[in-house]
């Protein structure tokens, strides 16, 4: 079913355009609404993890659009909302077999407004599972080619990390 469901949100995000917001210049906020391809490889598992995860990367899909009705607490202050296509379990984080809808939330900071949440000023957060007692947050730099960064994992389990990459959908596949 999740399957359905991110390939309707991933139909919807073309042409999806980010409304100007008031005193905010459409072009000082990058866009995240589409389809991306990701890429999460796992540098440290779980301590208290019990077996050795599955495999060391997965490869899968993101879909974003744009936040306009982010009045909810896990939407408020998102610019993009969105679903994920990603068996986390292989990586070992999947622990409690949530069957919880696989949500992600991602907020980008103005360009050229430092703030000392963010990595730099071009950093991306995204959430996935936001409401979960087992999220992961992906911290990464956007550019030209995508977003790359590292990721963090907590839970009663310890603390899980690993690095990734998120391209826009067609361009260069991940290995995986």
């Amino acid at each position: 079913m999740s399957t359905m469901v991110l390939a309707a949100v991933l139909l919807g995000c073309g042409g999806v355009q980010r409304e100007s917001q008031p005193g905010v210049d459409a072009a000082e906020k990058a866009n995240l609404a589409g389809a991306w391809d990701a890429r999460l490889s796992l540098t440290r598992s779980y301590p208290l993890g019990g077996d050795e995860p599955a495999a060391r990367r997965i490869c899968g899909t993101i879909g974003f659009v744009d936040n306009h009705y982010g009045r909810g607490s896990l939407l408020s202050g998102a610019d993009g909302i969105g679903v994920y296509d990603l068996d986390l379990s292989r990586l070992g984080l999947n622990w409690s077999e949530d069957d919880s809808y696989p949500t992600a939330v991602a907020t980008i900071p103005l360009r050229g407004r430092p703030s000392a949440n963010v990595i730099d000023r071009d950093s991306v957060t995204i959430i996935l599972n936001p409401g979960s007692s087992e999220r992961i947050v992906l911290a990464g730099r956007l550019d030209k080619l995508g977003i790359d960064g590292e990721w963090l994992a907590q839970s009663l389990r310890g603390t899980a990390t690993g690095s990734f990459s998120l391209r826009p959908h067609g361009r260069a596949a991940p290995a995986c």
